[in-house]
């Protein structure tokens, strides 16, 4: 009878144990917070990780690298075989996990926002300069709390390139880890990695973007879509803005393989008449959809489409209106004009769409 009562004690210490540890590990889990002072070991003196920050359900790894020749610098979504991934060290035996890129937010050169979210489209290829200081933030998943130690690579087989961006045995903390150093320290592990380059092109004043949770909706902000069966009307003024119906920007208007205005002055016209539609019906939001033309490579078309459009967001952004408030659709050379289907420099455009809920 006492042997069966330790023994029934036993089994009852045991489960509060495991209840307790599944506890604890929960809380862990779902603790955000931010690692200031990443450990980690790398090829070259050219590039670092700023901090990394550990979300609910992500791990968002910001990254830094200087471009040490002229150069084209192409940036990978998940879906491509060159794209970063997290793994377990080789020699940690019985522990082998990988982990996919889900998006890369943030490009930035030189400070100036070159793509918000990377994650529809393979790849973006940008041509840089020397001394071109180059920013992005990486999304995985939330690292389980059991994982200690990851390597970033870039590329499928990509680990012994030393010509590659790779991060070996970085160490994964705890919030009550003491090594989390502070943003401070961080700031100022920037400036020391900057200085030791002699070369570096001049920065644009910040752009700050708004604060990512993981949501769906931000996650979807971006994409591509069905094409219509109408040519949109132009806009001349803010009566042509209706609900549900797209309207060409004709003051917009771009050079070939080109994402700048053609012409700054007049498409600045369009955009504040956009502004002040969405400042008089605040519960809108306003779709953009960039367009190519049809000549060139499709994949580079889709490129220029999305950054066309993303080009009248962050003006729109500069103006006040919220960011969530405009969404970003791109087709490339796909949706040419009615009437142009040949060619033509008026499919090179950006058109608005307003989705209305209590107007």
């Amino acid at each position: 009878m006492k042997a069966l009562y330790n023994q029934s004690l036993f089994s009852l210490l045991l489960l509060c144990s495991l209840l307790f540890l599944g506890s604890s590990s929960k809380l862990e889990a779902n603790d955000k917070f931010f690692d200031y002072l990443p450990k980690y070991r790398k090829f070259n003196s050219n590039y670092q990780i700023d901090k990394i920050e550990y979300r609910e359900k992500r791990t968002v790894i910001y990254f830094r690298f200087v471009v040490e020749e002229d150069n084209n610098v192409a940036f990978y979504s998940g879906s491509h075989p060159n794209a970063w991934y997290l793994r377990t060290p080789p020699r940690m035996r019985g522990i082998e996990v990988q982990f996919k890129l889900m998006e890369i937010t943030d490009i930035r050169v030189n400070n100036e926002v070159k793509v918000d979210i990377l994650k529809d489209i393979p790849e973006i290829e940008y041509e840089m300069k020397r001394g071109d200081v180059v920013t992005c933030e990486m999304h995985f998943a939330r690292i389980p709390h059991y994982i200690r130690m990851l390597d970033l690579i870039e590329g499928a087989d990509g680990d012994m390139d030393n010509d590659r961006f790779n991060c070996f045995d970085i160490l994964i903390k705890t919030a009550q880890s003491p090594l989390l150093g502070k943003e401070s320290e961080a700031q100022k592990n920037t400036q020391r990695f900057e200085s030791t380059f002699t070369y570096l092109q001049p920065k644009t004043a910040s752009q700050p973007l708004a604060a990512k949770e993981d949501s769906p909706k931000e996650a979807n902000n971006t994409h591509m879509a069905e094409p219509i069966d109408y040519r949109p009307q132009a806009m001349t003024d803010l009566a042509d803005i209706r609900c549900n119906k797209r309207v060409i920007l004709p003051s917009i208007s771009f050079k070939e393989d080109a994402v700048n205005f053609n012409g700054r002055v007049r498409a600045m016209q369009d955009i504040k008449t956009l502004r002040q539609y969405l400042e008089n019906y605040p519960s809108a939001i306003i779709r953009l959809h960039g367009h190519t033309d049809i000549f060139g490579d499709d994949i580079r078309n889709l490129q220029l489409s999305r950054e066309r459009a993303m080009a009248v967001k962050l003006e729109l952004v500069k103006m006040g209106i919220d960011r969530d408030r405009i969404e970003i659709l791109f087709y490339g050379g796909r949706q040419p004009l009615q009437g142009l289907e040949e060619g033509g420099v008026a499919n090179r455009r950006v058109e608005a769409e307003a989705i209305c809920t209590d107007q």
